[in-house]
């Protein structure tokens, strides 16, 4: 269920798809002295005349939760103003679906999508399809950054978003990512190819390697490559001469070092230059 975000105080505190009273009846009963709430009056015309539109959204109260018909009801440039919103928090699979099919209707086709919008989809990502990615340019990495992301998207959208990066990104090989390009694509490294990997400069990893070492539901082809650079000489230096601060640093990469490289916990600590702890 989508959270709604509070903008004012005095936000209604019913939602549409609570009224239950035949207001016909309501009507009638006028000797009761039964007044029908401006609040409620007011949301069922939201619902019945025209649907829910974003300065509605933003104005219910945070604790109610947006069902898939409230949303349902949201038309298109409406879904598209308040994109920032509605995909900030984790979504069923249905409303993404419904929410990233309103902003192809939006623009008319996938290519249409402008960077801006791409670049907050956020939980909307889950429910892009290879076929969708295909039609995209990421070259961009704002937009590159959004679906780096950790949404747990299944292998083959990781898969179309790594073709699509290795293809589309600044006109950059692997050997010119920076820091800054690996904390961009972050979680589609996971679908790189190893030999892809192995083609990044050690001392880039080095710098991302906290960040990498975290990763989650990574493969062990791609974890295996990052072990590669590991053990370089501007990375970590000589695998024998590791401390148990430069395990720490590499992370889950340590498990796909060679058994036989002699990887030390050294009483003494190395100093390592050059790494950024980048959660």
């Amino acid at each position: 269920m989508i959270q709604a975000k509070s903008k004012a105080n005095g936000a209604s505190q019913f939602r549409s798809s609570s009224v239950t009273e035949n207001t016909a009846s309501i009507s009638s009963r006028t000797n009761m002295n039964i007044k029908i709430p401006i609040t409620i009056c007011f949301l069922m015309y939201i619902g019945t005349a025209h649907g829910l539109t974003c300065e509605e959204y933003l104005e219910l109260p945070i604790e109610d939760n947006l069902s898939i018909s409230d949303l349902q009801s949201m038309q298109p440039e409406d879904v598209v103003q308040c994109l920032l919103q509605l995909g900030k928090e984790r979504l069923p699979l249905a409303e993404a679906e419904f929410i990233w099919k309103s902003i192809i209707k939006f623009y008319d086709g996938v290519g249409n999508i402008p960077d801006e919008v791409l670049g907050i989809l956020h939980w909307v990502t889950i429910a892009i399809t290879p076929e969708d990615y295909s039609n995209m340019t990421l070259s961009n990495i704002d937009v590159i950054q959004n679906f780096g992301l950790n949404y747990n998207l299944n292998e083959e959208q990781l898969s179309a978003l790594a073709t699509r990066v290795l293809e589309d990104f600044a006109s950059k090989e692997p050997e010119d990512y920076t820091f800054y390009d690996l904390s961009a694509i972050r979680q589609i490294l996971c679908a790189f190819n190893r030999s892809v990997i192995e083609r990044i400069h050690p001392s880039s990893y080095r710098e991302a390697s906290i960040m990498i070492g975290k990763l989650e539901n990574c493969n062990a082809e791609a974890m295996s490559g990052f072990a590669t650079l590991a053990v370089q000489k501007l990375a970590f230096g000589p695998s024998e001469q590791w401390g148990e601060n430069v395990l720490k640093l590499v992370g889950k990469v340590a498990d796909f070092v060679p058994k036989q490289l002699n990887v030390k916990l050294g009483p003494q600590e190395t100093k390592i230059a050059g790494t950024t702890d980048l959660q």
